[in-house]
């Protein structure tokens, strides 16, 4: 997976995994939180796995979109 995908995927599985916990909140409907925490578990580790310089192998961080150029190596980012 490249690092368009994997960010793409972050937003995805972040409000799907808050919309399935709300959704287990106010409709008093307790075991829909574990899938909800289940989904933005995985969703964060696909992207420590996956959000990263695909020349270098250097991690960013998702809180700043994709970056221009890579923070560790320099190399500007397609």
């Amino acid at each position: 997976m490249d690092y368009k995908k994997s960010y793409t995927l972050l937003w995805v599985g972040l409000i799907a995994g808050f919309v399935l916990m709300l959704i287990g909140v106010f409709l008093e409907i307790g075991w829909l939180l574990w899938p909800g925490a289940v989904v933005v578990m995985a969703d964060v580790l696909q992207t420590l796995l996956f959000f990263r310089c695909p020349y270098c192998g250097g991690h960013w961080d998702p809180r700043g979109g994709i970056p221009h150029y890579c923070p560790e190596c320099g190399e500007y980012i397609r």
